[in-house]
């Protein structure tokens, strides 16, 4: 009997990209126990060793999320521009005869709505 297959709810890159990030992460973790073992044994090459090791799997780290966080936008269909590029865009539109002035609910008016969601409870 064969198993049924199933997509995947993502491609194998980004599940590559996920499980190199999930080892890095275990091994950043792991490098305290290592420093502390060489410092333990006053073993300067290896604390040295071990502590340039962890900054380039830290640096490695910070890549991975970026690349991470870039794929994961593509797939979820997010687009490259910011709100605040697209505000600027607006305020290029913006013409003061498009206003619309807005009179203030008069009390008569706020005292009526009051009553009204009164009754629809």
């Amino acid at each position: 009997m064969s198993k049924p297959s199933t997509e995947s709810p993502i491609d194998d890159l980004t599940f590559d990209v996920l499980t190199v990030l999930r080892n890095k992460a275990k091994a950043l973790a792991a490098y305290d126990q290592y420093l502390a073992d060489a410092d333990a044994e006053h073993d300067d090459e290896l604390h040295d060793l071990f502590t340039q090791m962890r900054k380039q799997d830290e640096e490695d780290v910070q890549v991975l999320k970026e690349v991470l966080a870039r794929r994961l936008e593509e797939d979820l269909g997010y687009d490259d521009t910011s709100d605040a590029e697209t505000d600027d865009d607006d305020d290029e539109d913006y013409d003061a005869e498009d206003e619309v002035e807005v009179e203030a609910p008069s009390s008569t008016d706020t005292a009526t709505r009051s009553e009204s969601s009164q009754r629809h409870r």
